[in-house]
């Protein structure tokens, strides 16, 4: 008669095939993800590594506008002005992006020529759809290994996105409140003058604004 199993061998059993289960599928489940990145590598590569470029440039043509009006605007002011100083943060960041997204974008290229590091600053005209080659077995492996770098650059340029529409948020507020200080001050002053011109002095030594139409 044969013996019987302890419970706890029994129950390591049962949990060493459920691991063994829950590794199996999972290797199943990357492997098929694997297998999926590059099957669609083609058309992936074409549509992030576009909107990524477009994106880069966009913010960095921003940036390059918003620090050359902040420049001209300190220049005539006598104070130092503290916009440039996040505004060029946020350009290097975007530089340091393009660098690196360069770096990654050259092996998908059919030429060299996007590769150099490129000052939007002084090129007046650059294209913003990569001329990838074809994509092959080879690309696709490599598509495989550096689409996750691709994707961390995507969210590290959205952070930034974010982190320039609060600051033109702020700066907007900013102006708002001058604009409504003026206006106060101006309201102010355009009151005291009506108070010189139309009012009229009494007994009890108070200035009493006369009306300028006769009531109904």
């Amino acid at each position: 008669m044969p013996s019987e199993l302890p419970p706890i061998s029994f129950a390591s059993i049962v949990v060493g095939f459920l691991g063994f289960a829950f590794t199996f599928f999972t290797f199943v489940r990357v492997f098929w993800d694997s297998i999926m990145t590059m099957y669609s590598a083609p058309k992936e590569i074409h549509q992030l590594l576009d909107n990524l470029r477009t994106e880069l440039y966009g913010e960095r043509a921003y940036f390059k506008n918003a620090i050359k009006q902040a420049r001209s605007k300190s220049k005539k002011s006598t104070r130092e002005t503290p916009e440039i100083m996040p505004l060029s943060i946020l350009n290097d960041s975007i530089r340091i992006m393009m660098q690196d997204f360069r770096s990654l974008e050259a092996p998908f290229l059919d030429n060299d020529e996007d590769t150099q590091d490129v000052d939007i600053e002084k090129s007046g005209k650059i294209s913003l759809r990569g001329d990838y080659g074809r994509i092959d077995i080879r690309r696709r492996i490599l598509w495989l290994h550096t689409k996750d770098d691709f994707m961390a650059i995507q969210n590290q340029v959205t952070r930034t996105q974010a982190r320039r529409i609060a600051y033109e948020t702020s700066n907007t507020l900013s102006s708002v409140r001058q604009v409504e200080r003026l206006v106060q001050d101006l309201d102010d002053r355009l009151y005291a003058l009506e108070e010189h011109f139309l009012g009229e002095t009494l007994e009890d030594g108070k200035v009493y604004v006369k009306r300028r139409y006769p009531s109904r």
